[in-house]
């Protein structure tokens, strides 16, 4: 019994690591070929798609950003959220929602407006 629990372990790490290093397969049937990530201000004053394919990554994101604020000063207190969550059941994007950029922001969640719901 032991060993047979020992084995699925082992098993489950393997999917799982093996899984994550070829995510970006995975992505291509199950996200498409070009993702696109939304972000966004509280009151939807600055909003942005990063697609990092085509070269629109968080990096270019943040001068927008950074642009923007210098246009707008009264918005210097902004925020940017992103709009998608992460999927914890995609096991294969676990390595990625760790390490990559696009998701160290905070996520809010818009309402039907656009603007972001604020807990």
């Amino acid at each position: 019994m032991k060993r047979t629990q020992r084995n699925l372990l082992i098993l489950a790490v393997l999917l799982i690591v093996f899984s994550n290093l070829i995510s970006g397969y995975i992505n291509v049937f199950t996200r498409g070929l070009f993702p696109t990530y939304h972000y966004q201000t509280a009151n939807a004053e600055f909003e942005f798609t990063a697609m990092p394919s085509k070269g629109r990554d968080v990096e270019m994101m943040e001068h927008h950003f950074q642009t923007f604020k210098n246009n707008n000063p009264k918005s210097e207190e902004q925020q940017v959220f992103r709009t998608f969550k992460r999927n914890p059941l995609q096991f294969w994007n676990w390595y990625s929602y760790m390490t990559n950029d696009i998701y160290t922001y905070k996520y809010q969640h818009p309402n039907s407006k656009g603007k972001l719901v604020i807990n």
